[in-house]
């Protein structure tokens, strides 16, 4: 009934307007959320717009510079754009005026942050619905820089040309009602930028998120409507698209830093669609603000009244995908923020805000000076009764505060998981499970049912985010948009630089062993035009784009480069880190990107940063212009991924990647491995001098044979015959730390059924033969 009444009064308001038109009334108005106190982005070119007679004139005037006027369309819609300036706590002015003589002022103007938030009631919720650490907020001092507007609850079948609304000041009268989440996000932010923060909450109790998307988007995708059909008992009596014609189409003109969403709870009985109907949405946005969003959200609470359910794992599952796949998104984990699993409303929300405003304070304004991403589940290796488990953004390893470790589950071939205990590898940083009831695990999850709350944490205090590695029946991957990332070949020309992948492993200087560690996923597969590392080289290059996109470049954000880096944008989410000799300090880099036309020639930003300018693209033709300058290079062929049989005494085959350990008597594991040979088996044996093991190894097809062993005085003659492969080096853990066992990968050229003797050597770690599949005869 409300929603009805909502509707006629908007078409009473209309019919107002129209008459006052028709009675050749002069009018000028303004849109909802354009009034006193509200907050305009800074260092941009804002729209304001509104509604006046038509081919009237519409001047209007910033405190802060020069009237626009701008002559009113016979639909009666008028807009103009103010370049804004930087933030401060200024207060200005604009005045409206109408060549038919009415005006309209509106005052206490700010320039700050302006966000974006939305979702369902857990982003709704406020101190007025009991939440608890707001309410406590109520009775201190509030910042009045924060400025705050509540979209009314509305919905619509069409697009919607205005919302229902005010700007108000932050104060206990005004925050009493406002998104307890969107609050305390904005709180963090204005006290760490300093700035004035606006905050939009545009969110609804118990809405999918197929209301918050486009209809026209949504209805391209036959198998989205059939599940919003059928699950049609669920959605209230609303449409798809209907929230956003009434309560995001009112806001496309406002220019916004980002949003931050929480939702997904409504979207248990779909969850396999969720994750592509999520990203549909984003992109959705995206395209209809003309601007790459950034967009923070939250990962759906622990909520359970009966054991045994997933449907809330399963769109957590969704949720850390679109993370890990969509641009310019982030997620954050709260499941240690939840006091009772039994309410689907969490009564604390100053952590939620906070951890969304670290994304923000780190992606948006350059702020890494704490940690925002979560622990993920990167890998999981099986080794007898064990499971080992590798985790990406785990820097400083993993804690587990109350002694034993929960949510863990582990299941052999029957896939019927049961409970596991745990143990964190202090020398690996990996996570170990196991279980007594089951000899030979297939599979591992970690807080993978609705209500399981576990107990690990990074080493900054952060949840690890919940995971499954059974593949097979994890949901169908989130498909990437087809422009996110530009996947053009350049053409690239200048003296001192070589082309080698960009992948973890990889060294990206010519004069330094510095390997990447940390590669954003998009661009897994790019080349790289890499070059000496200092402060005064200066590298000139030319590239050309043989198709409209973007060029990208991988270059240090600082002090040095901000004024090199002009015109090139930053890709969002696109942290690149590097090691170096302090093992506290990794390197840390950002790619950036200008957008081209096909055949047009770019020149590479210059600068005296150590780091250099990185030339990065999916495909680089490379031309020095002074071949005898040219950078001495080794051919590498495709990595022969052939079956050899091997026969000695004391081996064991063991997988070739990251946490396995390649000797049997020692406990060093395995930290870096060269990408391209990630799925390899190794066939491990005992380290120590003089041990003198024999192999033979015969081939099963034409290719390559692979050894791994350190490059010394004990292996320089072993060697003879065998060539190093380009960017190989392959690191384990030793005792020290500091220290780590550097080893190279080697090869020899083979036909079908050539038998080869591995060499021999009296170098401790050995001759390792490594092949992408390994059949082991004693």
């Amino acid at each position: 009934m409300n929603r009805i009444l909502k509707k006629w009064v908007a078409l009473a308001a209309l019919l107002l307007l129209s008459a006052g038109t028709v009675c050749g009334q002069p009018f000028l108005r303004l849109p909802a959320i354009v009034g006193d106190h509200m907050v305009l982005q800074a260092d941009t070119v804002v729209a304001l717009h509104g509604w006046a007679d038509p081919n009237a004139r519409v001047t209007v005037t910033p405190s802060w510079g020069e009237p626009v006027t701008v002559r009113v369309g016979y639909d009666t819609k008028w807009e103009v754009k103010l370049k804004t300036p930087a933030a401060s706590s200024k207060a200005h002015s604009i005045a409206f005026q109408s060549s038919r003589k009415v005006s309209q002022t509106v005052k206490d103007v700010l320039i700050g942050q302006v966000w974006l938030c939305s979702g369902q009631s857990n982003m709704n919720w406020s101190a007025a619905n009991g939440i608890v650490d707001m309410k406590q907020e109520l009775t201190g001092k509030l910042n009045p820089q924060i400025r705050l507007f509540t979209v009314t609850k509305n919905s619509s079948p069409y697009p919607a040309e205005d919302c229902v609304g005010r700007w108000e000041v932050c104060d206990a009268e005004s925050a009493l009602y406002f998104s307890a989440v969107g609050y305390f996000f904005g709180k963090r932010l204005a006290e760490e930028l300093r700035q004035p923060v606006g905050l939009v909450n545009s969110s609804w109790g118990g809405t999918p998120v197929e209301v918050w998307t486009p209809a026209s988007a949504m209805k391209k995708n036959p198998q989205m409507v059939d599940a919003w059909k059928k699950h049609s008992k669920y959605n209230r009596g609303w449409d798809i698209g209907s929230l956003y014609n009434a309560m995001i189409v009112p806001l496309l003109r406002t220019t916004f830093a980002g949003a931050i969403w929480y939702q997904g709870e409504s979207n248990k009985e779909n969850a396999a669609l969720y994750g592509e109907e999520f990203r549909l949405m984003i992109e959705s946005w995206r395209k209809a603000f003309h601007q790459t969003l950034p967009f923070y959200f939250v990962q759906i609470a622990p909520h359970a009244r009966t054991e045994g359910g997933i449907t809330g794992a399963l769109v957590r599952e969704q949720q850390a995908r679109v993370a890990a796949t969509v641009p310019e998104t982030g997620m954050v984990v709260i499941s240690d923020l939840v006091d009772d699993v039994t309410n689907i409303h969490p009564a604390y929300k100053k952590g939620v805000g906070d951890r969304l405003a670290g994304w923000a304070l780190g992606e948006v304004y350059g702020k890494k000076d704490h940690k925002y991403r979560h622990a993920t589940f990167r890998s999981a290796e099986f080794k007898r009764n064990q499971v080992i488990v590798a985790f990406d953004y785990a820097e400083g390893g993993l804690v587990c505060p109350d002694g034993a470790i929960v949510g863990l589950e582990v299941c052999d071939a029957s896939m019927r998981f049961v409970p596991a205990q745990g143990m964190i590898d202090e020398r690996s940083g990996a996570l170990v499970a196991w279980s007594k009831g089951v000899s030979r695990p297939v599979a591992v999850r970690y807080c993978f049912s609705d209500g399981a709350i576990g107990n690990l944490f990074d080493a900054a205090g952060l949840p690890v985010a919940p995971f499954r590695s059974d593949a097979d029946n994890a949901a169908a991957p989130v498909r990437l948009p087809d422009d996110a990332v530009s996947r053009m070949e350049v053409t690239a020309r200048g003296d001192g630089f070589e082309v080698r992948s960009f992948t973890e492993g990889a060294k990206i200087f010519l004069n330094r062993v510095y390997p990447l560690t940390m590669v954003p996923a998009r661009f897994a597969g790019f080349e790289m035009l890499v070059h000496n590392a200092g402060s005064n080289l200066e590298l000139p290059c030319s590239v050309t784009a043989s198709a409209a996109g973007r060029i990208y470049l991988i270059a240090r954000r600082n002090s040095i480069t901000a004024a090199d880096l002009r015109g090139w944008k930053r890709e969002r989410n696109s942290e690149v880190r590097y090691s170096t000799r302090d093992k506290n300090n990794p390197g840390i880099l950002d790619i950036y990107y200008k957008e081209v036309k096909a055949g047009e020639q770019v020149e590479l930003p210059t600068t005296k940063d150590f780091a250099g300018i990185t030339l990065l693209a999916a495909k680089i033709g490379y031309t020095n212009p002074n071949p005898k300058a040219e950078v001495a290079k080794t051919a590498s062929a495709p990595v022969s991924r052939m079956l050899v049989t091997a026969r000695g005494e004391g081996y064991e085959v063991r997988s070739f990647g990251v946490g396995v350990k390649p000797f049997l008597n020692r406990v060093y594991p395995l930290s870096m491995v060269p990408e391209r040979f990630v799925g390899f088996k190794m066939l491990a044996h005992e380290a120590g001098q003089k041990l003198g093991q024999r192999c033979t190894v015969t081939a099963g097809s034409d290719g390559r044979i692979y050894l791994v062993a350190r490059r010394n005085k004990y292996t320089a003659a072993d060697l003879k015959g065998w060539t190093r492969e380009p960017d190989s080096e392959v690191r384990y853990t030793t005792h020290d730390k500091s220290k780590p066992g550097i080893l190279d990968i080697y090869y020899k050229e083979v036909k079908s059924g050539d038998r080869v003797s591995l060499p021999v050597t009296d170098d401790f770690a050995g001759m390792t033969l490594i092949a992408a599949e390994i059949e082991y005869e004693k």
